[in-house]
């Protein structure tokens, strides 16, 4: 009966230790995203949060595998959250440049805390894709600069011309106006002599028609006195 006792104490004991570690593990931990699709040569930001209070350190681990900080793929490719962040704002996220596709795989943020037992996040799997698979971006970035480009010279062509029509426009009609104005005053200029002038003329058109009756008047009359002694010469 002792035995059994013992048995189920170090059993419960054991229980509770595992699902103490599961519970460090699940709610002190913040991993995300939960998963990450990347080209070859981007980079990935992991990012790692905990609620654990205390002295310690982190580490990064891909699949069963720990990172190593100091090797020259992460010494210069790798930016990790210094110790004020650790400390302070309890961060521990890391960011990998110019990702390969063999280093595809689920990467787990592992935090220390002394006194603490050992908590790891959920993981991020992180997939990453052959260039070639990569949709061409660029060519069609290119391709809607170029379409940016024609439209604005377009426009630029469009409000040009626009601008010499109505410069043309503004001339036309600034000489339009100044004709206007000179026939206006030319013809205000000449209306107070029409009246003389038509009198001039109407006084000379009497004279010469005074002196047109006045000559053919006297060739009747002496056409009459010429015609009686005609015909006295005739008998």
């Amino acid at each position: 009966m002792a035995m059994d006792r013992c048995a189920k104490t170090v059993i419960f004991h054991l229980v509770s230790i595992f699902l103490m570690g599961l519970e460090a593990e699940t709610s002190t931990i913040v991993q995300y995203p939960s998963s990450v699709t990347l080209f070859e040569g981007e980079s990935v930001i992991l990012n790692c949060t905990f609620r654990i209070s205390g002295v310690g350190t982190y580490k990064w681990r891909k699949d069963s595998s720990h990172l190593d900080f100091d090797s020259p793929r992460y010494k210069k490719g790798l930016k990790k959250a210094d110790k004020d962040a650790f400390n302070d704002r309890r961060d521990a996220s890391i960011q990998i440049m110019n990702m390969t596709q063999c280093e595809s795989g689920v990467y787990y943020c592992e935090i220390e805390i002394m006194g603490e037992p050992k908590a790891v996040g959920r993981g991020t799997s992180v997939t990453v894709k052959h260039s070639c698979d990569k949709p061409n971006s660029l060519k069609s970035s290119q391709f809607d600069w170029m379409w940016v480009a024609v439209a604005g010279g377009v426009t630029i062509l469009i409000t040009l011309t626009l601008l010499v029509v109505i410069a043309v426009l503004v001339r036309r009609n600034k000489a339009y106006a100044l004709l206007v104005r000179e026939c206006t005053s030319f013809d205000s200029a000449k209306e107070p002599e029409l009246p003389h002038r038509n009198k001039v003329q109407s006084h000379a058109n009497h004279q010469h028609e005074e002196s047109y009756l006045h000559c053919h008047g006297n060739e009747v009359k002496t056409k009459q006195k010429r015609g009686p002694q005609t015909r006295k010469n005739m008998q």
